[in-house]
């Protein structure tokens, strides 16, 4: 449902309707906490869920950038799609990590960093700072992840 509910608050967005898509936005990410925090309390986590969860934040990612860019997309379409490629080089950088056995959650621009300044962001207005911040901050977690990653993997050789 946080899946589908985060699309959606894209599409809102898209349409101009900026704070119902903040509210939207909200819900979904609360939605995307109690599913994980559900998981866990009943010891029900498997990987599937987990699996399924960051595939989806993917796309509710691109939605809600997508649906800034579309506000304005003359002036808009570069900062949000370095925005778009930042936030999931965050996301691949954590999970290549994770396939090599590595904890990698390093970096100042996770994913509720992201979002909550896409909110912010929103509130305010300024469209085009906020892409560029999201951008920002993906290209410098990701650099993080990178180094990080790096670094553990050749302790291990």
């Amino acid at each position: 449902m946080a899946g589908i509910i985060g699309v959606l608050a894209g599409f809102i967005i898209f349409l101009g309707r900026i704070y119902e898509g903040i509210v939207i936005i909200l819900v979904s990410q609360i939605l995307d906490c109690v599913d994980g925090d559900l998981a866990r309390i009943s010891e029900k986590v498997t990987r599937s869920g987990g699996y399924l969860d960051r595939v989806l934040d993917r796309f509710v990612d691109g939605a809600i950038v997508i649906g800034i860019i579309s506000l304005s997309p003359e002036s808009l379409w570069l900062v949000g799609v370095l925005a778009i490629i930042g936030s999931f080089g965050v996301s691949i950088s954590r999970a290549m990590a994770e396939a090599y056995m590595i904890e990698c959650k390093v970096g100042v621009g996770g994913r509720d960093t992201r979002i909550a300044v896409i909110m912010v962001g929103l509130l305010l207005g300024q469209y085009y700072l906020t892409l560029a911040l999201v951008a920002v901050l993906g290209f410098l977690t990701t650099v993080h992840r990178i180094l990080h990653s790096y670094n553990e993997l050749k302790k291990l050789e």
